[in-house]
């Protein structure tokens, strides 16, 4: 998987000056962003106990990704040295040449939102960067939290690497706690005040009412998206590149496959119970069209994936996808982060059908060497309870 997010890594970057070709021939190469929403940030909030490690997973493999790019282009840590004078105007104005240049095309062209540097303390190296149209928290709503924490990964790491001594991020203010901009506090990690700031950043809960009203605005931000039509170019804020979304992903799965790949999955699952309601409402459907009819619309219209086919058989459902958002050009892999999507899928097929039913992955494109994924849905037995009283009878 290291290999795998290293490609990725060297596309993020050769994307600032140059155009990659297209990945998926078809859905193209950005998804709406409330999708990533949905299936990222709406993730963690849903258990946040995860949020430490994915923070920690992406100051990590940031770091250690960004220095190999850093010596490419000769920005060794030694160009760094002002930051130990007390010349604020000096600091600001080297980082403001590097977000220029470098981080601020690269956030734009992940749809990570409008990123700018607005004070430097160099004596302590801590530094404030704002960011206006921040994907992961833009228009939730104000549930009195701090919640982007891919982003304070990234920081933390690209200034590890540049000062080449351990840096952190949190947040001060989030779009999630009422705020217009993210401002993102970078520091030294030897500060003992920094880092209670930062545990306390990590340390990441949620009520089951504020989970609520997540969900709630995450549901009208999709029927919204599905009554609008697709940019014919990128916007930031509006869509968000597969390949920032997959390294999220990444991340995340090479640091602990097993409880994220259940997370996302059971997230998936959770979701579908809203997903269902706006099927029913947008596509004018029910019963098993929520899984045949109306689901492949939907994923092709939000850019997700193009469903090729939904078989029914008598034990249950194959459902044929090509151009997935999770996998479409990943090479590498030895886990399968398909695990949202699969969740979802499962609870959709529930609902349509109204019976107990599995989800399974029948074939990957990692196994079959085709661009295909395959989709297995099983009808679950469901054991009878026998009462007490006819127990007590067999027995005799």
């Amino acid at each position: 998987m290291k290999s795998a997010i290293k490609i990725l890594w060297q596309k993020m970057f050769y994307l600032v000056d140059n155009d990659l070709p297209v990945i998926r021939t078809t859905l193209g190469d950005y998804v709406n962003t409330v999708e990533i929403q949905k299936r990222l940030d709406y993730v963690v909030l849903y258990n946040p106990n995860i949020a430490r490690i994915e923070y920690q997973s992406t100051a990590n493999g940031t770091m250690e990704n960004v220095q190999e790019q850093h010596d490419k282009k000769g920005l060794e840590s030694k160009l760094f040295r002002n930051f130990n004078r007390r010349d604020p105007k000096q600091g600001l104005k080297i980082l403001k040449i590097l977000n220029r240049n470098i981080y601020g095309p690269l956030f734009r062209k992940m749809g990570k939102g409008y990123g700018a540097f607005r004070s430097i303390d160099p004596d302590s190296k801590q530094i404030t960067y704002e960011v206006k149209n921040c994907d992961e928290c833009l228009d939730l709503p104000d549930i009195d939290l701090k919640a982007c924490f891919y982003f304070s990964g990234l920081l933390a790491g690209i200034f590890s690497a540049l000062f080449n001594q351990s840096m952190g991020t949190y947040e001060s203010t989030c779009g999630t706690n009422g705020e217009t901009t993210c401002n993102y506090e970078i520091g030294n990690m030897r500060s003992i005040s920094f880092r209670d700031n930062l545990d306390k950043y990590l340390n990441l809960s949620i009520s089951d009412e504020k989970l609520y009203e997540v969900e709630t605005a995450l549901s009208e931000k999709i029927m919204e998206s599905l009554k609008t039509e697709t940019p014919a170019e990128p916007i930031v804020g509006t869509n968000s590149h597969i390949i920032g979304y997959q390294l999220r992903i990444l991340n995340n799965l090479e640091q602990n496959p097993e409880i994220f790949s259940e997370t996302y999955r059971k997230a998936g699952v959770r979701f579908s119970n809203r997903l269902a309601d706006i099927l029913k409402s947008f596509y004018q459907v029910d019963g098993e069209e929520l899984l045949t009819d109306a689901l492949p619309k939907y994923y092709k219209k939000q850019l997700l994936a193009n469903i090729d086919s939904v078989e029914k058989f008598l034990d249950g459902f194959m459902i044929t996808i090509f151009e997935a958002v999770d996998c479409a050009g990943v090479k590498n892999l030895d886990v399968k982060p398909c695990a949202f999507m699969r969740g979802e899928i499962e609870g959709i097929a529930n609902i349509a059908t109204g019976k107990h039913i599995r989800c399974d992955i029948h074939s990957c494109k990692y196994d079959t060497g085709e661009q295909l994924c395959q989709f297995e849905l099983s009808y679950i037995e469901e054991e009878k309870e026998i009462p007490d009283w006819l127990t007590e009878i067999e027995e005799q």
